[in-house]
């Protein structure tokens, strides 16, 4: 089966009704019917929730939204060599999107989906396709 990592973007438009929120629903779906394997990083657990009690200001709303997100989204810790690569990775200009890069890698995902393609476009051909959420529903589609 199909392993994804979701960007913490994409999960952010789908809890606040972003961009690609119906992307990311679709994504979720396909995830919740055992389709494919959705990943995140476990640091994108903690920005989830800091961020969503920023914007919804309602720590039980939080709590509902993460607990359902984390029965179809599963955290993955990232090794400490995976962060040394990461930092030794100039091709990244953030070095949160090499973290959430070497994450994925890390977790044998297929794919990496996120809202900004445009920050991991730098550098040699990366092992992992980087793709927008419709671009890869337009994959899976196929």
């Amino acid at each position: 089966m199909t392993k994804v990592f979701v960007d913490t973007n994409v999960v952010l438009d789908h809890a606040l009704g972003r961009a690609f929120a119906v992307e990311a629903e679709k994504i979720f779906a396909m995830s919740e019917k055992g389709k494919i394997y959705c990943y995140i990083s476990a640091g994108a657990v903690y920005t989830l929730a800091y961020v969503l009690e920023k914007a919804l200001k309602n720590v039980e709303l939080v709590r509902e939204k993460l607990l359902l997100y984390l029965t179809f989204l599963t955290p993955v810790s990232n090794l400490p060599h995976n962060f040394e690569q990461a930092l030794y990775d100039k091709a990244f200009d953030d070095i949160e999107d090499a973290f959430q890069y070497y994450t994925a890698l890390q977790a044998g995902c297929s794919f990496f989906i996120t809202v900004n393609v445009k920050d991991f476009k730098k550098g040699e051909i990366r092992k992992l396709p980087v793709l927008k959420p419709d671009d890869y529903l337009h994959i899976y589609s196929k």
